[in-house]
């Protein structure tokens, strides 16, 4: 799909007062220094907005700085990141601090953030952005949302990452990225809960189950407990979470294979 002029500037347009009239005040929106975007970036991955705001500020009091968390124990890390799911997150986040701590300056390319455990092209994307303001293009759930509802009227069958990536090069607001961003974050969110999920038709789309009873929460639940009570054989994790043997085993064995 290729844009005219006037539909680019009249998306813009759109979005840019949509962000003024449902702006969301974020930590890291004040804050936007290479640490503080790195971890609220690597935290939004897979987690609610309202989650992430009460561990991130736990998260950055135990570990002011990037150097403290590439620094710190793993076992300590993993403590702060209990609640946030998917424990291979706090190991990617911890060895990403230490490699780039290791290093004299923060990677300013996709690139060079690729090639840090755990982050991929969009993540890298969105790090550059929110730091140094870089005119760089990622897709995320909103900003899909925001694309499909604007520009896909009928859809008919479900629409690859590829066009909707060719369509976020064109409107890009090259003047101020970091803000363009964040309009379409809180315009997306806006209409998920207004219009529907339009994300529904994005190929990438899937659906996640719900927490309450599921097996993601028997796992954090095991891993809570292992770190208020430290090494424990499997039985005794059962007996202690009034698990099934069986069960307890296959969620110790998603944690280690996690780690």
């Amino acid at each position: 799909m290729q844009l005219t002029d006037s539909q680019i500037s009249e998306f813009q347009q759109t979005v840019l007062e949509k962000g003024k009239d449902l702006y969301r005040d974020m930590p890291w929106r004040i804050d936007t220094s290479p640490y503080s975007i790195l971890l609220s970036e690597v935290m939004l991955q897979q987690t609610q907005v309202s989650r992430v705001m009460q561990k991130y500020a736990e998260f950055l009091s135990a570990f002011p700085t990037l150097a403290d968390l590439a620094h710190a124990d793993f076992q300590e890390v993993l403590q702060h990141w209990s609640g946030l799911g998917y424990n291979r997150r706090a190991r990617f986040l911890h060895e990403t601090a230490k490699q780039i701590a290791a290093k004299t300056d923060f990677p300013t390319t996709v690139d060079e953030l690729r090639a840090c455990p755990g982050i991929g092209e969009n993540t890298a994307a969105s790090i550059l952005v929110y730091t140094f303001n870089q005119p760089l293009v990622f897709l995320e759930t909103n900003v899909r949302t925001v694309l499909i509802y604007t520009f896909f009227n009928d859809v008919t069958a479900k629409i690859p990452d590829s066009e909707l990536r060719k369509l976020a090069e064109q409107v890009l607001y090259r003047e101020n990225p970091r803000a363009w961003y964040w309009a379409l974050m809180d315009y997306g969110t806006y209409l998920k809960k207004t219009e529907g999920n339009f994300n529904r038709y994005s190929a990438t789309h899937t659906t996640q189950s719900k927490f309450e009873g599921s097996f993601r929460q028997k796992r954090a639940s095991v891993l809570r407990c292992l770190l208020k009570h430290g090494p424990l054989t499997v039985q005794e994790i059962a007996d202690i979470q009034n698990y099934e043997y069986e069960l307890t085993l296959e969620i110790v064995t998603a944690l280690v294979k996690d780690a």
